[in-house]
């Protein structure tokens, strides 16, 4: 209790609950159900605390101050916004992410797809990640990330590791951060374009990459 994070003595009663649970059902029931769907249990119970952590702390930031639109970084500054989308029922994962300069103009769009477990917080995390390499393949050096979700962008900024799923997708994250780089949480309102680019990348095959472009879905976004 001394040395371990709320978070991770939650996780310790939910793996112990579990465990326990596995165990009378075989005792009594007579059904053997793999370990790994032990670690699928605990994860997705995890993921569903975060969330709910995620919203609690965003609902007490309602009454205070907030801004709504999105706002231009500074001269030679790029900000790239990203998020994630959740298709449950195939278990896909959509990840936008759109650049845009000082003017506010489009640099670069991205929109990718991949097969994912169903975790909101892991889907953000590898969103970011994947805004993060897009950044370095275009060669920008003073980047502004931002993303909606508040437990990733705290991650990122927190100095010590997780050794997680979702805590070694940030690790990789901060390998590529550099001094001149930065990353901010905003709220929904200001993220709707990189939103509605994952929606739009859960039916696209392929990565759809555009520069100086981006796909009409957005066109009246923008």
């Amino acid at each position: 209790m001394d040395y371990l994070s709320p978070l991770e003595i939650i996780e310790f009663v939910i793996t112990a609950k579990a465990i326990w649970h596995r165990r009378n059902t075989w005792l009594f029931e007579q059904q053997f159900h793999p370990p790994s769907q032990v670690s699928k249990l605990v994860q997705a119970e995890m993921a569903s605390i975060k969330l709910w952590l995620e919203n609690g702390i965003k609902q007490t930031e309602v009454q205070e101050p907030k801004n709504n639109r999105w706002i231009a970084p500074q001269l030679d500054v790029f900000k790239a916004n990203w998020d994630a989308a959740i298709d449950k029922g195939n278990s896909r994962l959509g990840i936008g992410v759109i650049v845009r300069n000082s003017e506010g103009s489009v640099m670069a769009s991205l929109c990718s797809s991949m097969d994912l477990i169903l975790d909101p917080l892991l889907g953000e995390a590898v969103a970011a990640r994947r805004a993060s390499s897009f950044c370095v393949e275009l060669g920008l050096q003073h980047i502004i990330l931002e993303g909606d979700s508040l437990s990733v962008v705290k991650a990122i900024q927190h100095k010590e590791d997780s050794w997680s799923d979702t805590g070694l997708v940030i690790r990789d994250i901060k390998i590529m951060l550099t001094r001149s780089w930065s990353v901010l949480h905003v709220h929904k309102e200001v993220n709707v374009i990189a939103h509605h680019l994952a929606k739009f990348a859960l039916s696209c095959q392929e990565d759809c990459i555009l520069i100086e472009d981006y796909p009409p879905c957005i066109q009246h976004l923008l």
